[in-house]
């Protein structure tokens, strides 16, 4: 081998290097860092922050004594401000109890009250189960009692002839497909504290009904999403039982689509291809797109384009700031002053978002105080990508992800409504990370299609001990075992 190739070879086992050790830094901080994605700089707007005026001289002393007295103890100050404030409600209701002495209650004439010591404990009473008796009163004229009797129609029930209540329905929904408790604990749950029997096939059969009724529900959400001219897209994958697939399982989706104002749907299919984003969002759709850089999106804006549509897409500045955190190690310096800029996006959109600021607010602002920093990190990504940083790097990465989100990354300075970063979408779909082991085992994909339109799909038990067609045969082997166990 020639010395020019040696060190071309060299040279690439250099960057093969270099990727392997980012890849195991990353690992590593995935494992043992912290999942916090705030960057800590308490100097970083030090510039910014103006000091206190001293013009109060000798008089302000004694109130300044009186603070710093207050505030002696910063622990026990914050740790009973968020016990009485934070984390109570205003309107709890409160009961109060008198516990007089029985020797003073035996004779009170005796006795003269001066006053009480106060304990306050905070109480919950148990949920109880109750039989609602409705009876529909029947009358019939008092002048003439033979005609046929009248009586008030009976109101219309989520599930026709049903016994369960909507009550009863909501709870047990809420406690599957939010607080991710199965079925089956809920059956073992209401039997053990409560001694009610409520089976974990009819918890499946009445999923399925409800879901059905939310159907109507579901349209009118998607219906008042795609009016509001601005719809924010992501999506997730979670495991199914499947038994054409090697293995017994595929991956499934859920692309989750939330609207201005704050509506959530959930859309399961088997797949991450192209065309679902553009089936659910329709040909007629025009407004904002905001996504991540996944090329559906890109593909469906495009797509309306040709049909004479106009479909903005807004990018995510926390997937391009999550692409700078990972590369780190290799350039800090560079990529710590990166990390600060976006801070000061940040920082500009924080108080905006927590005094409630209207989208006219908002656009002049960002127009004022955002556009040059966004202009300015365009520059700074444009120089960097013409210097020699390997394309394959860490930063290398970045840096084209970045820019090739760049013009998506415009739509937010022009438009008020449109946030910063898609994050909300991403809280709305870390909590289905909690129930993905649980929700495995539906049995087919489109069962999971029933309650995936307003929160999570379906979970429908087997109603007989016949063996399901789709389960694969560890699972029929482990159910023989443990029946084998029982007896």
């Amino acid at each position: 081998m020639t010395n020019e190739e040696l060190q071309q070879q060299n040279q690439e086992l250099k960057d093969q290097i270099a990727i392997l050790t980012q890849q195991l830094d990353w690992l590593k901080r995935q494992l043992f860092g912290r999942t916090s994605e705030k960057f800590d700089h308490p100097d970083l707007f030090a510039d910014q922050q103006a000091e206190k005026p001293d013009s109060l001289g000798d008089a302000a002393a004694p109130e300044d004594q009186a603070q710093s007295t207050a505030s002696a103890n910063p622990k026990t100050e914050k740790r009973q401000r968020k016990i009485r404030k934070d984390r109570l409600p205003e309107n709890l209701p409160v009961r109060t109890e008198e516990i007089i002495p029985e020797f003073v209650q035996a004779n009170p004439q005796a006795w003269r009250n001066c006053g009480f010591e106060e304990k306050t404990q905070l109480e919950k009473e148990p949920a109880y189960f109750y039989l609602r008796r409705i009876l529909r009163m029947k009358f019939v004229p008092v002048d003439n009692p033979l005609s046929p009797p009248v009586i008030e129609p009976a109101k219309p029930t989520i599930i026709e002839g049903g016994f369960w209540g909507p009550g009863l329905l909501a709870e047990i929904l809420s406690n599957k497909y939010l607080y991710h408790l199965p079925f089956d604990r809920q059956h073992v749950l209401n039997k053990q504290r409560h001694g009610v029997d409520l089976s974990p096939n009819t918890m499946g059969d009445a999923a399925a009904k409800v879901a059905d009724q939310c159907g109507l529900l579901v349209g009118l959400m998607k219906q008042r999403m795609l009016e509001s001219r601005y719809v924010r897209a992501d999506d997730t994958f979670i495991r199914y039982l499947d038994k054409l697939t090697p293995g017994g399982s595929s991956n499934g989706y859920f692309w989750v689509y939330r609207g201005l104002t704050g509506d959530v749907i959930f859309d399961w299919q088997t797949s991450r291809e192209h065309h679902h984003a553009s089936d659910w969002l329709g040909p007629d759709y025009e407004g904002i797109l905001q996504s991540d850089g996944y090329q559906a999106y890109e593909n469906y804006c495009r797509a309306q384009r040709l049909r004479g549509k106009t479909v903005l897409r807004a990018s995510c500045l926390a997937h391009i700031r999550r692409k700078f955190e990972n590369a780190r190690a290799e350039r800090p310096e560079v990529i710590d002053w990166i990390l600060r800029i976006i801070a000061r996006l940040y920082m500009l959109e924080t108080p905006m978002r927590e005094h409630g600021a209207d989208a006219a607010v908002r656009f002049r602002v960002r127009q004022n105080r955002s556009r040059p920093l966004i202009d300015l990190l365009d520059r700074v990504f444009k120089r960097l990508i013409n210097t020699r940083i390997r394309p394959k790097s860490g930063l290398g990465q970045a840096l084209q992800y970045a820019l090739g989100q760049w013009p998506a990354m415009q739509t937010f300075l022009e438009d008020g409504r449109v946030e910063i970063d898609n994050n909300d979408t991403e809280n709305d779909i870390r909590p289905s990370a909690v129930g993905k082991k649980e929700l495995v085992v539906c049995r087919q994909p489109r069962s999971r299609k029933t309650l995936s339109s307003h929160v999570h799909p379906a979970h429908q038990r087997p109603k007989s001990r016949r063996r399901p067609a789709s389960l694969p045969p560890e699972c029929h082997r482990a159910t023989a075992r443990r029946a084998s166990g029982r007896a």
